[in-house]
This record gives structure tokens, C-alpha cells and sequence, in this order.
């Protein structure tokens, strides 16, 4: 397989597997592979994820009785990406998402919604590229928004989003070596409408990107900004929601065109946030 070929599947899964890390507060839609001029990839995906413990301020408690005690949120995921020119891509994001609890009986709130969720549209640009003998070194920058195409419920426990416009920019590098061994570093501010407190993400990832397969290990951590409050003290989408979550995703080619992805998330700390677990997994069609 040729490096081209090797680049396709390294940024279909990458790129793939970010809209997987959470249907609601994941950010990064955008690494350091970048797409050949008029080349691209679809990605339709599926998450689930579930929780029942929660952090209400910095407290850990379980998940509000009304619902059962357990929340589930599943997603399917259609994203885009093409290469405007060998430093430029345009990605898109279209999820619809269905929250649920799990309790019954007469008199309990409602256990479900859905509906789509935040459609986004994204710039990423590599204005520096340095090959050397030993492998690749790129410092990149996106730039983008996301919003709502629904009008769903954003002050609500159960609910699929925050129901804000957001424009995110993120500065990221990545180091590839010839043997496949990579390093992601990235890190970005969003600004967010409808009285959502504005956040600083950071993100990390090493892996392994060759012919044959993809591996990575991933990290994402959201700050909100300080000032904001915790829940009780004002409407759900106004409040300060901190996390760190870490996982696994893997990718495995299927001829020179398609793929399949699985990945594994956990929510291991944060503030205002379940402590869920996600299990994803999608179908790549590289062009």
C-alpha cells in the first residue's frame, strides 16, 4: 500500500473516531493528517455511551433517581472531509442523538429524547510541513462553528446538547515517524452563545498509523471558564462543565476504499459531568 493510501485510513479513523468521544461535549473534529487535493472520506458512525454516577459540582453522586438512576445516550454520526488543496481541508458534522433514561412508572418525567443535534463546518490548514530522514513534523490550525439544527430542550438533565452556536480555533502539531509511530498535541478555545461558558480544550493522542492497521491512545480535557457556576445555581446549558476523558480506538483498512473503526472512552474526572462510558464503532469510505 502506498503512503497515500496509508495517510487516507490514518485520517478517516482520527478524524472519524473525534466525533465518537461524546455526542454532547466533544470538541476536536480536526489532527495533523491532512487530505490530498480532491480527495476525501464519509464516515457513518454509532456510539453509545452510559453513566451513573455524575460529578454535581466536584461532588461525585449517583445519577438523579427520575431517571432511573442510569442515563444512555446513543448517536449516529455522518461527517465529511475534503482536501481543498494538499494544506487545506473542509470537514462537516451532522449528528442525531437519542438520550434516555431508565426508569417507569406512572408519574416519572419523560425518559427520552431526540433529535439532530449541532451541525458544524470546519477549516483545517497546515501552513508547515518539515520532513526530515527520520519521519515528519506539521504545525497546523482550524478554525470553525458549530449549531443547532433542532430546537430541542438545553435546560433539562436529559438532553442532547446545550442548544449553543459555538466558534472553536485550535492550534495543533503532529510528529510522524517513518516507522508510523505519531504524536498529536493540540490545543484551542471555544466561544459559545445562549449564556454557555466559553472553554479551553486540550488534547493528546500517540499511536501507531501503518498499512495494515491504526491504534491509538487519546486524551481530551475541557475547562470551562472560572467564573461560571455549578449546577442548581442556574439553568443546565449556563452551567461550568470541566472532564477528562481517555481511550482507545483502532481502525483496520478493507481494501483501498473502505474501512471499519471501534473505540473505547471513559469520562475519568471533571466537574458538572457523567463519568460515562463509550463504546463507538463506524464504516469509512475513502475517495
Amino acid at each position: 500500500m502506498n503512503q497515500r493510501f496509508i495517510t487516507l485510513i490514518c485520517l478517516a479513523i482520527i478524524l472519524g473516531s473525534l466525533f465518537l468521544l461524546s455526542p454532547i461535549y466533544a470538541q476536536s473534529l480536526a489532527d495533523g493528517f491532512m487530505k490530498e487535493k480532491g480527495h476525501g472520506s464519509l464516515v457513518l458512525s454509532y456510539s453509545w455511551e452510559q453513566y451513573d454516577e455524575f460529578y454535581f459540582g466536584t461532588e461525585k453522586m449517583d445519577a438523579p433517581p427520575p431517571y432511573g438512576g442510569q442515563i444512555t445516550t446513543q448517536s449516529v454520526n455522518l461527517y465529511g472531509i475534503l482536501g481543498l488543496s494538499d494544506n487545506l481541508d473542509l470537514i462537516v458534522n451532522l449528528p442525531f442523538i437519542t438520550a434516555q433514561g431508565d426508569a417507569e412508572g406512572a408519574g416519572v418525567p419523560d425518559q427520552e429524547v431526540s433529535g439532530l443535534q449541532d451541525a458544524a463546518l470546519f477549516l483545517k490548514w497546515r501552513p508547515v510541513y518539515i520532513e526530515s530522514e527520520a519521519g515528519a513534523l506539521s504545525f497546523l490550525g482550524a478554525l470553525g462553528f458549530a449549531t443547532p439544527l433542532s430546537g430541542y430542550e438545553a435546560d433539562a438533565v436529559l438532553s442532547i446538547g446545550n442548544h449553543s452556536t459555538r466558534v472553536d480555533a485550535r492550534l495543533m502539531t503532529q510528529y510522524k515517524a517513518n516507522s508510523g509511530i505519531f504524536i498529536d498535541l493540540q490545543a484551542g478555545y471555544s466561544v459559545r452563545t445562549n449564556d454557555v461558558p466559553n472553554a479551553v480544550v486540550l488534547a493528546g493522542k500517540i499511536g501507531y498509523a501503518g498499512a495494515h492497521f491504526y491504534i491509538d491512545l487519546w486524551s481530551e480535557t475541557q475547562i470551562s471558564d472560572s467564573d461560571a457556576p455549578d449546577i442548581g445555581m442556574v439553568p443546565f446549558n449556563e452551567t461550568r462543565v470541566n472532564y477528562t476523558q481517555v481511550g482507545i480506538s483502532g481502525y483496520i483498512p478493507l481494501g483501498e476504499s473502505f474501512g471499519i473503526s471501534a473505540g473505547v472512552g471513559q469520562y475519568v474526572g471533571g466537574r458538572n459531568v457523567g463519568l460515562a462510558t463509550r463504546v463507538s464503532g463506524g464504516l469509512i469510505y475513502n475517495f
